[in-house]
């Protein structure tokens, strides 16, 4: 049987389909994506400079590289290293993330300054730890570097002392005072008021045993602040 010189014409054309189509089904199966470090590397040996982040996708792989004049996002394609787009995001240096320290490991690096009393961080431009310390009457007030405890300025004054005017007695200390003040029996609670633009006080009730005739009871107002018995209203 003889054949056309059509027949081989369209039977080459076939097999070229046939084998290009192989490839191309087959070409998935055969690659494997490159590794974050083979991606890395090759940006670098592209453009030198240093890798700031990271993301990756299925099919591309983004750099953001801080270089000389500037940060730039690189895509690049996952299977090759191939750069699919290079473009600047900032003209400025952006400084590296560095951890501060936390309250915990500040208050670990000043223990020896003296006792603590409070510790305050100050999230400015310049960070930085705001430090009360008190030691042998004096407190110190601390700025203390974020990332590696330094101190770096301090001044300091004298402790004020601790004024008694404007502490109230205790519930329990009004209730013995007006017992002790009549000679009788306190009940189990005071009133606490404190009434705008006057000092505080306590009103206790008091009953007074007399013998064979009827108790009596009285109210005794105590001084908040003093302790001292401002007056005695007797009940009927």
């Amino acid at each position: 049987m003889k054949i056309s010189k059509n027949g081989y014409i369209i039977g080459g054309v076939t097999l070229i389909i046939l084998i290009v189509v192989g490839v191309l089904w087959l070409s998935p199966f055969s690659s494997k994506p490159l590794t974050e470090e083979e991606l890395k590397s090759a940006a670098l040996t592209k453009y030198p400079g240093e890798i700031i982040r990271t993301t990756k996708s299925e099919n591309e792989y983004e750099i953001d590289m801080q270089m000389e004049n500037g940060v730039y996002a690189i895509s690049m394609d996952t299977n090759n290293g191939t750069i699919l787009s290079l473009k600047q995001i900032a003209t400025e240096e952006v400084p590296l993330a560095v951890e501060t320290l936390t309250e915990a490991q500040i208050k670990k690096k000043i223990a020896t300054q003296g006792e603590i009393q409070s510790v305050l961080f100050i999230n400015e431009k310049n960070p930085y730890y705001e430090v009360v310390v008190h030691k042998e009457n004096v407190e110190f007030n601390l700025k203390v570097d974020p990332y590696n405890g330094a101190i770096i300025d301090s001044s300091q004054a004298p402790v004020a002392p601790v004024s008694t005017e404007n502490i109230l007695i205790t519930e329990k200390e009004a209730l013995t005072i007006a017992a002790d003040h009549l000679k009788g029996t306190a009940d189990d609670e005071a009133e606490l008021h404190q009434p705008t633009g006057q000092p505080p006080y306590y009103l206790v009730e008091v009953e007074i045993e007399n013998g064979e005739e009827e108790d009596r009871e009285a109210v005794v107002e105590v001084d908040a602040y003093t302790g001292k018995v401002k007056s005695v209203n007797w009940e009927n």
